[in-house]
């Protein structure tokens, strides 16, 4: 948790460990280079040794680095070289009202997934439209994988087949645990748990919960985790005081939050798990007199800048979302090159306390 709006950095281990799986990808370590020593590494990235030995461990896991006692470390004769991979497609079926309002993240995620093809030198075809129509990136635009963007539970067909044509496909965000496909996301569960202990240690015990259709995965995990959250602790939770809206177009949710806290009842906070959806939030409390946070705390998922700039400045889960666009890329590349890569890759996400999370009056 962290308390003020400063730069947020990778830790010492993801730094080391990007930095070289990086160079090895783009050839500037190639197979049979010999890798700084440990003790080199440490010194260049400030770090103690004991660092440098888990990244080089989670590399040789990776089979990207041969290692053994008494030798110096080198890149695997095994690596194939990610650099085959010449063009990738990025596919994604959003509302336009949707893409327009929810811009900030898409174009948080795009420059990540902009900045490493630019490393990786690919060639990189945006598309927003059905994932049904994934040939046609394949087939007419030469896109030799695909990262499909917040897919929902009911793509799995789609993505299935997609990858039953031999396509390679990274998932972002999202995990579809019986797809056959690897996926990038947030820690979805550490950050709720993150938002619900904070709330907790205020001293708010009835909570309320406010997030998008179950059938999105990030959003379904959020809810699952804040009722384990809320369980493990005794917190109330009334069933009345959790809205979950079916609805992806932004514009209208506030409609679905205008029978939400009709009782005279209120929860003392609010966990919201979609930074759009808060605002709507926001509005829905404003319309039943309650002042953020005097009579009510609200926590949001997602932290734009324009969270840390409203009145109440806005507490925040904050997602790594461009490393996650980043990320994907990087699996994407290791899995064309013919490389094993984690069915689940979990990027941690980082609580930001600001004005809207207070101790409850009663």
């Amino acid at each position: 948790m962290r308390n003020s709006d400063g730069d947020r950095r990778e830790t010492p281990f993801q730094r080391i460990l990007t930095d070289l799986e990086g160079q090895i990808a783009r050839s500037e370590l190639r197979p049979g280079d010999l890798l700084p020593t440990r003790a080199e590494l440490a010194e260049r990235y400030s770090v103690a040794r004991a660092t440098v030995d888990k990244a080089l461990g989670e590399l040789s896991r990776r089979g990207l680095i041969d290692s053994g006692s008494g030798r110096r470390t080198l890149v695997s004769s095994a690596v194939n070289r990610s650099r085959a991979v010449t063009s990738v497609g990025v596919l994604w079926n959003w509302p336009e009202d949707q893409q327009r309002q929810g811009g900030d993240y898409l174009d948080l995620l795009f420059r990540g997934i902009r900045e490493a093809c630019a490393e990786y030198l690919l060639e990189v075809h945006f598309r927003a439209a059905p994932l049904h129509t994934w040939p046609e990136l394949v087939n007419n635009k030469g896109a030799q994988g695909l990262i499909i963007v917040r897919p929902d539970y009911a793509d799995a067909t789609v993505i299935d087949g997609i990858h039953a044509a031999n396509v390679p496909v990274v998932l972002v965000p999202g995990v579809l645990d019986e797809a056959a496909v690897p996926s990038i996301s947030s820690d979805n569960i550490a950050g709720t748990e993150a938002a619900v202990r904070h709330l907790c240690e205020l001293g708010h015990q009835d909570v309320g919960f406010v997030g998008l259709t179950a059938t999105i995965p990030d959003h379904f995990e959020r809810l699952k985790a804040f009722l384990e959250a809320t369980g493990r602790r005794n917190m109330a939770v009334r069933p009345e005081w959790i809205c979950l809206a079916h609805e992806r177009n932004p514009s209208r949710f506030r409609d679905h939050l205008a029978t939400w806290l009709q009782e005279d009842h209120f929860p003392t906070a609010v966990v919201s798990c979609d930074f759009m959806m808060t605002l709507a939030v926001l509005g829905r409390l404003r319309d039943l007199g309650l002042n953020v946070p005097r009579d009510i705390s609200v926590i949001t998922f997602d932290d734009p800048a324009a969270a840390a700039q409203m009145h109440p400045s806005l507490s925040a889960v904050a997602q790594p979302t461009p490393r996650l666009g980043y990320r994907a890329i990087q699996r994407l590349c290791e899995i064309v090159a013919g490389g094993d890569v984690p069915h689940v890759d979990r990027l941690p996400t980082e609580l930001i306390v600001r004005e809207s999370t207070a101790p409850p009056r009663r």
